[in-house]
This record gives C-alpha cells, structure tokens and sequence, in this order.
C-alpha cells in the first residue's frame, strides 16, 4: 500500500520546508510507502525558494515530486494538478501549515487498515479541546450541520483537511472548484456513493491568524454555503 500525500503550496515560506522535512521523516504504520507531491501555487513570496532547499538538504529523494503554476489557481486548483501525478493507492492532502500534526496521517490509516472503511475524515472537532475562535467554530459547526442536511451523511467537521480517501475513487470525481470550495465539493460527490463507508477520527488542530497567514475568509464561508447546495443538490457526481 502507498500513500499519496498533496500539498497545495500558495506563499507558505515560513512553514513548508518544515512541513516537507517532517512529512519525509514520517513513518507510516504498517510499513506503507509514501509519496510527496507539492504543488507550488504561484506563490509570491519565497515558497519556491524554500521548497527547493527543502528537497536539496533531503537528497531530492525519489518519492518527492514537485511542480510549480504560473497562474495561481486556489488550494482546489491545486490539489487538482497534484492528482495527475499521484501514484498511491490512496490520497490524503496536507496543507503547507502547521496548523495540524502530521503524524496524527496515521490515526486515518489505521482506521482504514483495521477499521474496514473506506473514507476517513479527522476531525477537529471530536476533541475536548478545541482550537479556532467562537466565530470560526461556529461557522465550520453550521457548515457541517448543512452538509449533514443535505448530503445525508453524519460527520461532525466537514471543511478538515485531512481526507483520506481511495485514489481510484477521488479521480473518479469530477472537481471542477479551484479554490476553498474544493471542501464541500469533494464531500458532496463522495456522499452520492452510498456504498462507500465512513469513519472520523479525533485530530489536534493549532489554528493560525491572519497575520500569521490564514487565508479563509467569510467570503469563503458564503461560497461553501452556495457549493454545499449547489453539488449536494445535484443529480451529477
């Protein structure tokens, strides 16, 4: 079994080498393989720079791939130039933050290894502690309890990063959103398949700040409400 792990990179140069060195350094359970594909989207900043050097004091392994959009395209568009290149049996995306623990990959491997699922979603919010302000809390709460509604699934933290799902069923999907609403689109089309099992897992969340380079906004919140209705609605995967 090998894991594909997509990170969308957009002026990340503060964390994303620290991120490359630890997702190298990971080890998975079960002695699973990994891939490390980095999509460096358009950044302004010195992403590029410090990606670069990342790989260098690596060694430039081989299961590191890279590649860089002229055009910024979003996090969706992104993830969506990392799945052309993906070889593993299945694929997780990991943000170029530090915002969740890497090694917690492996709570949704296992899930999946003995849990007999197919899908695994980590949640930040089966914690007792909970990271992220009231207001963003109470947004992600609505958003999942829409998606709930609509796409008659039961999860508690839909917008997560952490989705580890079959490569064979995520390029089965049409994802056609190039940016936040990758979220919801995603979990839309992977509900319609009512074959597929689900489980969540508990994952630590250390949530940053504007200043610090968050880049969701409310203007991404309105547009996850307008992708919950508009895929979760839809008759088309």
């Amino acid at each position: 079994m090998k894991l594909s792990i997509i990170i969308p990179v957009y002026n990340e140069a503060n964390t994303i080498g620290a991120v490359i060195k630890t997702i190298h350094t990971l080890e998975l359970i079960e002695n699973i393989d990994k891939e490390i594909v980095i999509i460096n989207d358009c950044s302004t900043d010195d992403s590029g720079l410090e990606i670069k050097k990342a790989i260098d004091s690596l060694g430039s392994p081989d299961n590191i791939i890279s590649a860089k959009h002229e055009v910024n395209t979003g996090k969706g568009g992104a993830i969506h130039t990392g799945i052309q290149s993906v070889s593993g049996d299945y694929i997780i995306i990991q943000d170029a933050d530090l915002e969740l623990n890497p090694k917690e990959i492996n709570l949704l491997l296992e899930k999946v290894i003995h849990g007999k699922v197919d899908i695994v979603y980590g949640s930040r919010f089966l914690n007792k502690t909970k990271g992220g302000t009231f207001l963003s809390n109470l947004a992600n709460s609505f958003l999942t309890w829409l998606s709930n509604i609509i796409f008659r699934i039961k999860i508690t933290d839909m917008e997560t990063c952490y989705k580890l799902v079959p490569t064979k069923v995520f390029k089965s999907l049409n994802l056609v959103e190039k940016r936040f609403g990758f979220e919801p689109e995603i979990t839309a089309k992977l509900a319609k398949d009512r074959s597929l099992k689900w489980a969540e897992v508990p994952i630590s969340y250390s949530p940053r700040n504007e200043e610090q380079g968050k880049k969701i906004g409310w203007k991404d919140g309105f547009r996850a409400i307008y992708c919950i209705l508009k895929y979760g609605l839809s008759k088309k995967n």
